[in-house]
This record gives C-alpha cells, sequence and structure tokens, in this order.
C-alpha cells in the first residue's frame, strides 16, 4: 500500500511510523520545511514508552508530492483540510482513498469535496503524541483507532487499513457505529481541550482541582445531550470514563488546544466545541458551559492575534 500522510505532526508521524513497519511505501508531508529536512536527516525518530526508534521515511513538502497515492491521511487541521488536499491534488488519484482521523465533526464532508465519497474514510484515535522538536516525536499513552466508511459501502479496503495499523503496533479496528465513536471523541476534546488552552496546564491539573473537574465534566453531560437529539447513540459514562484516563494517565501531556495558544496559533475550537454548539442549536438543545469555553478561546485567539 502506498500511503501519504499529509500533516504529519506528532500524530501523522506516529500513524506514518505504524505503516511503514507494516510494509506499507510511506512518505510523511508537512509545510514544515525544518522538520521535513530533519526527518530526509537522521530519519523520524520517536521516543515511545520502549524506547527510542528511528525509522528512515521520506518526508516531502506539498509541492514535492506528484504520484497518485493508495490511501492519503489526512492529519492537518480542520480548517487546513481543503487547502491542504488541493495542494497535492496530484496524488489523489481516481482509485485514491481518503482517511480523516482529525480532531471535530464534519470531516466527512470536507474530504468528500476531493474524492468520491465511496472512497472517504473517517475515524476517531485515542493515542497522545507530542512533536518535541524537527523530526522528533514523543508518544508514551495507550490508545487505538476506530474507522470505518464514511458513507456506507463496502468495508473492504477499511480492513486492509485496520490491519496495517495494527500490524505495525497501534491496534486498529472497523467500528460501523464510526459517527457515535466520532462524536465521543469531540465530546472529550471540547471537555479537556479549552481548560487546558485557558489555564495553560496540562489534564493533571485539571485533575486536581474542583472547578475544572466540574466544568469538564459539565461539558460532557451537554455534548451527549446534543448528540443523542442529532440521533447518535452514544452514552456518558465512557467519556466521563477517558477524562479520568486523561487526568492521571496522561496527566502530563499538552493538548493539542494548548499547544496551540502557546504557539500563538489558531486553535480547532470551532471544530470541536463551536461544531456541537452549533448542532445543539439545530436540535433545540443548548449547551452553555460548551459555548462558553468556545466563546473564551476565542477571545484567547483574538488576544494572540494581536501581539
Amino acid at each position: 500500500m502506498n500511503v501519504l500522510i499529509l500533516g504529519s505532526g506528532a500524530m501523522g508521524c506516529l500513524y506514518g511510523a505504524a505503516f511503514h513497519r507494516a510494509g506499507c511505501a510511506v512518505t510523511l508531508v508537512d509545510v514544515n520545511a525544518a522538520h521535513v529536512a530533519a526527518i530526509n536527516a537522521n530519519g523520524l525518530e520517536l521516543d515511545l514508552r520502549g524506547g527510542i526508534e528511528r525509522l528512515p521515511i521520506p518526508a516531502r513538502l506539498p509541492h514535492e508530492v506528484s504520484e497518485p497515492a493508495d490511501l492519503v491521511v489526512v492529519f492537518t487541521k480542520t480548517f487546513h483540510t481543503d487547502g491542504a488536499l488541493a495542494g497535492i491534488k496530484g496524488a489523489i488519484g481516481p482509485e485514491t482513498w481518503l482517511l480523516s482521523l482529525q480532531n471535530g465533526l464534519g470531516n466527512d464532508a470536507r474530504l468528500a469535496e476531493h474524492a468520491a465519497p465511496e472512497r472517504v474514510l473517517v475515524g476517531a484515535s485515542t493515542l497522545p503524541a507530542d512533536l518535541v522538536g524537527p523530526g522528533k516525536v514523543r508518544s508514551h499513552g495507550d490508545g487505538g483507532s476506530k474507522l470505518y466508511p464514511a458513507f456506507g459501502g463496502d468495508p473492504a479496503f477499511a480492513q486492509d487499513v485496520a490491519d496495517a495499523l495494527s500490524k505495525g503496533g497501534l491496534p486498529a479496528v472497523l467500528d460501523p457505529q464510526i459517527q457515535a465513536a466520532i462524536w465521543s471523541k469531540a465530546i472529550f476534546n471540547a471537555a479537556m481541550n479549552p481548560l487546558c488552552a485557558l489555564t495553560r496546564r496540562t489534564p493533571g491539573f485539571l485533575g486536581a482541582n474542583a472547578e475544572s473537574r466540574a466544568l469538564y465534566g459539565a461539558v460532557v453531560e451537554e455534548g451527549v445531550a446534543v448528540a443523542q437529539a442529532c440521533g447518535i447513540a452514544i452514552e456518558a459514562k465512557p467519556i466521563h470514563d477517558l477524562t479520568e484516563i486523561s487526568v492521571t494517565d496522561h496527566a502530563d501531556h499538552e493538548a493539542s488546544m494548548l499547544q496551540d495558544v502557546k504557539a500563538g496559533r489558531r486553535t480547532e475550537v470551532d471544530a470541536i466545541n463551536g461544531a456541537i454548539v452549533e448542532a445543539g442549536r439545530a436540535a433545540g438543545v443548548a449547551a452553555p458551559v460548551t459555548e462558553t469555553l468556545w466563546r473564551l478561546v476565542k477571545l484567547e485567539e483574538a488576544k494572540l492575534a494581536q501581539s
């Protein structure tokens, strides 16, 4: 399988490494020239619980990609999806599959603008990863992936993808109820990510304070109520359990919104908290705590834009 990882930050590199270990022909694609150069010069360095691993995976800038891939795995920020896919147009042929493992809601529709809907896969990952420097990624947590065709159809290729990831060390399974998995992850991220960004602290801090525990617990309840009103059959307890894992096992992990705010970058809060709030409005369900965190993070973005 010829696999192209579009958006080869921490998560993209982690998944690219799994496909590489499984014997796939992998190319890492990213706009960060220093990161791309470091990978090509020294290999991709992974700091895992089992030790340091260095893999000889080629990395390219988007304009250097031209040959059609069998699979393009999209890990860009949600608001960069259209531009990033347009930038590698030559890699998306009539037989190419697209897989989104991005955060937030609505990624299936974005990918369907660039490939036939029957060739769009979506998924959710629960793995933590941090980019610690050019060409260097750390992942000391456990987790896995669920994926499935976004709009129905034959899941045979999706099974091949899941098998490759599992063979490469990242457990993956097919889940016909993939929208429930995506919503569950979005609700989890809506609860934890904004609070990490606003407090400039990692999940361990949130778990140690009653104020933050009350807030992220309320967001989970609101998100589940919105999902259920939208016809997505999920329950709150598994997501509450994930927040507990986050504040214990991943206590020192820097959430993506925290990384973005610290770096002065735009966050994905619109596709996470904002998407939940807007879905709730359409379904007649209010999500006031989720909306408050959304607005506060947007204020942080506005403040950063002025600095």
